[in-house]
């Protein structure tokens, strides 16, 4: 049963040029958004806005509701007990927010970073998410391609929630090489987040208007991977404007797309390079419940040649007779695991766990 409050705040969402604070300020002025359309068009013009008809205005909610049944999602209202409450803290919530799946029952992670990811970014963003994804944090992100598609995979491939925020409406399917990925994400429980009527397309101003969400959906953002025009800069100062922690992964210094996270943390983002770090952040002893990791053999030969003290590169190569390509894909897996780390020159030690 949709109650009276929830189709008015729709009807009055539905208004073109409604935002949300045009939405609340209108509501200072009556007791609940069906007297909003009793208002005098004084008061409605102050805010740049013209309402239909009453009875205009209540049929058009009526049909979306109906639409966004027909599609098997829900709408919810700012006044509904099941809005998220950490988007609740923000300044300007979304009024309406369509879902289709679920909304996040437990504290997020936000995960965001270039459209445009290198093959050390996606590869931080798929071990990373794996580990946060197993530890019960659920990933927020927003279904871009890149980082974003990235986080969202890997969560699903743990078969743990994950909640994508759209740019546009819940019935417009961007980008379409993701369908599959839609549809995978609410298989798992997660959700598809949307404040956009249906119909909107991805016009390119939605994205820094649903990155405030993304951010406000989330304790923290953890940005893997951004150049110095990356959208993932706004969900970064959006999250420590809504005062959420802003995490940055640090990459190669002659990327482009590393340009971003290291100004960020010039900035005061607190740099992170393993995944356990995260977890230190929401609290969480993942250290020790640590499920062992299962190495391949030529993993494991590499890790046994360590006694202690630093190795070359070199050395490794006359130890474990690999060739050079594959002794470096070897050695970046052992390091993103948090198995061993990368020392001056061109040496790595392992790491006592």
């Amino acid at each position: 049963m949709i109650s009276d409050n929830l189709t008015w705040s729709l009807a009055l969402w539905l208004v073109p040029k409604m935002g949300p604070r045009r939405f609340f300020k209108l509501l200072n002025f009556v007791q609940n958004p069906e007297e909003v359309f009793s208002l005098p068009k004084s008061r409605i013009k102050e805010l740049g806005l013209e309402l239909p008809e009453k009875e205009k205005a209540l049929a058009k909610a009526k049909n979306e509701f109906a639409l966004v049944n027909k599609l098997g999602g829900k709408v919810i209202s700012f006044f509904d007990e099941d809005y998220p409450p950490l988007l609740r803290e923000i300044s300007d919530p979304p009024p309406i927010l369509y879902v289709l799946g679920n909304l996040p029952q437990k504290t997020g992670l936000a995960v965001v970073g270039s459209r445009r990811a290198t093959s050390y970014g996606r590869e931080v963003c798929r071990k990373w998410v794996s580990v946060l994804a197993r530890a019960g944090i659920p990933i927020v992100s927003g279904l871009a391609l890149g980082i974003d598609s990235m986080a969202h995979e890997a969560a699903v491939k743990e078969n743990a929630p994950t909640y994508a925020v759209l740019g546009c409406g819940l019935d417009v399917n961007y980008p379409a090489s993701n369908s599959w990925l839609r549809r995978e994400i609410i298989a798992k429980g997660g959700g598809l987040i949307t404040e956009f009527p249906l119909g909107t397309k991805p016009r390119p101003g939605n994205f820094p208007i649903r990155n405030r969400l993304i951010s406000g959906l989330s304790a923290a953002v953890l940005v893997i991977e951004a150049d110095l025009k990356s959208g993932s800069l706004i969900t970064a100062r959006l999250a420590a404007e809504q005062g959420r922690e802003v995490l940055a992964v640090p990459g190669p210094v002659y990327s482009s797309q590393s340009r971003g996270t290291h100004a960020l943390i010039r900035d005061g983002a607190l740099l992170v390079d393993h995944p356990e770090q995260v977890l230190e952040i929401f609290s969480l002893s993942f250290l020790n419940e640590r499920e062992e990791l299962t190495l391949s053999e030529e993993e494991a030969k590499v890790l046994n040649c360590f006694e202690g003290e630093p190795l070359e590169f070199d050395e490794l190569i006359l130890k474990t007779g690999l060739e050079v390509d594959k002794l470096l894909q070897i050695l970046t897996n052992l390091e993103l695991e948090g198995l061993i780390v990368k020392q001056s020159g061109n040496a790595y030690l392992k790491v006592s766990l």
